[in-house]
């Protein structure tokens, strides 16, 4: 999408050569009615400006108004340039810059973007004329609070869900990446596509930081969080999914698994039907509003999280647990849902300190054992079949790395034979390829506890995750 540039404010008062240079763009003659435009990226945009003294006698003023469309003569065309990418405004999501000129003032004064909420013909004068409504950007909602959306994530994306929501998608396995995702090792992100429909259009338009957000799938809402930030880029979708028409995407914060079920939430919001989520959904504003004069936050309400850290005691359950799981066969993966925020914490710490005491501190590709000064280890307990892909918490499925060899095993540089001979991608033209090629063929440092060690049902997914059994 294309952005206002940085510095432009708004009623700063230009003349024609300064918006030409802030805009990169040119008019010719002289600066009249609507300027459709593209960047050097292809983005669409519209420059509007409207004249007190001019033909059509524009009522412009902060807030909502009426535009006359172009064309001095005869009717009013919907297939004229400027008409038809008004038109396109008001169900597109691509930015509308309004100038404006006083009587009695050469400059023209910027007031920021508009909203074309929509259009209709009217005869007017003897012709007829395009009237279209516009309305400021901000005025209508000065005191803007966060709304609240209920999103599903169908059969075929709960995969995807997992490796880009709860848990952070991993960045630093893509080389060049699109502006909006540079510099960031991990990031919770999921996204939505474009769509014809004005509802849907407008839920993603309005969509805006500290939103409330809830996650339904199969019939339950199963994790909820807050917006970070969104953005507009079919490149992210293609490079995270292979899929560029998840073109609008958006951070998420404050994630949790702790929300409430859909029957409290349809009897929060005083729904009534069936209870389902059938598509992109921004739930309306009064009902929000009611949410908060009842109760005063939406976001406790909704968003459930409970912050509390598991005590030693739950972790030291949950170890224990997770060490009697070697009497029984692997599981691949487990169902990561079941665990209420304070479980999940508690078991995320028993497996990383299970891994830890298991391997003894030590890197099982070089057998570091490297301290902080302040005594923590640089070794981390690594999940063989990712946790992104719903891999289980079986120390059979974990192994302990250093920072470097974890970085090179969950990007795909080594893998591991059954029998515990660490493998080497073939990738002779990339950077690093050398130094890991002579770890080939060498064994692991594994646990005294051969219960303990790597199974072959964890090796086996990570080698086909990677390509290694090609």
């Amino acid at each position: 999408m294309h952005r206002p540039p940085d510095g432009l404010q708004v009623s700063d008062r230009l003349t024609q050569d300064e918006i030409e240079e802030w805009f990169d763009t040119g008019f010719g003659y002289r600066i009249s009615g609507i300027n459709p435009r593209r960047d050097d990226k292809d983005n669409r945009y519209i420059l509007v400006f409207a004249n007190e003294d001019g033909p059509y006698d524009d009522s412009v003023r902060q807030g909502r108004f009426e535009y006359i469309g172009e064309g001095l003569e005869g009717d009013q065309s919907e297939d004229s340039p400027g008409n038809s990418a008004l038109i396109d405004a008001v169900s597109s999501d691509f930015p509308v810059y309004f100038f404006y000129a006083e009587t009695d003032r050469p400059e023209w004064e910027y007031q920021g973007q508009v909203d074309v909420l929509g259009w209709q013909p009217e005869e007017r004068g003897g012709r007829q004329v395009l009237v279209f409504d516009m309305e400021h950007q901000g005025s209508s909602s000065p005191e803007q609070t966060p709304g609240l959306y209920l999103i599903p994530v169908n059969d075929d994306w709960r995969e995807r869900f997992r490796n880009s929501v709860e848990e952070p998608h991993n960045l630093q396995q893509y080389g060049d990446v699109p502006p909006q995702i540079e510099g960031i090792d991990r990031l919770r992100i999921w996204g939505t596509t474009e769509t014809d429909g004005d509802k849907k259009q407008s839920a993603i338009d309005r969509m805006s930081p500290d939103d409330c957000l809830l996650f339904y799938h199969d019939g339950e809402f199963f994790a909820g969080g807050t917006v970070g930030r969104t953005f507009e880029n079919p490149d992210v979708g293609e490079l995270l999914w292979n899929n560029p028409e998840s073109r609008h995407l958006f951070t998420v914060e404050n994630f949790t698994h702790g929300v409430p079920s859909i029957e409290e939430v349809w009897d929060i919001l005083e729904y009534e039907g069936r209870q389902v989520v059938q598509g992109f959904t921004r739930v309306a504003d009064d009902r929000v509003s009611n949410i908060r004069e009842e109760h005063g936050s939406l976001e406790s309400l909704i968003a459930e999280t409970d912050d509390k850290e598991p005590s030693q005691e739950e972790i030291e359950e949950e170890k224990s647990e997770l060490a009697q799981a070697v009497e029984s066969e692997p599981e691949l993966t487990e169902d990561d849902t079941e665990y209420v925020e304070t479980r999940r914490k508690a078991r995320d710490s028993a497996f990383r300190e299970l891994v830890w005491d298991t391997y003894n501190n030590t890197c099982a590709v070089c057998g570091s054992q490297r301290e902080s000064p302040d005594g923590n280890s640089e070794v981390e307990a690594a999940h063989i079949y990712p946790h992104s892909e719903g891999g289980s918490d079986d120390i059979r499925n974990g192994i302990a790395l250093c920072k470097f060899h974890h970085w090179a095993f969950d990007s795909g540089w080594l893998s591991f034979t059954d029998d515990h001979e660490i493998l080497v991608a073939e990738a002779p033209d990339k950077n690093g390829y050398h130094e890991l090629k002579q770890l080939e063929g060498k064994p692991l440092r594994l646990p005294d506890n051969e219960d303990a060690q790597p199974h072959q049902v964890f090796l086996e997914k990570h080698r086909q995750l990677y390509g290694f059994d090609e």
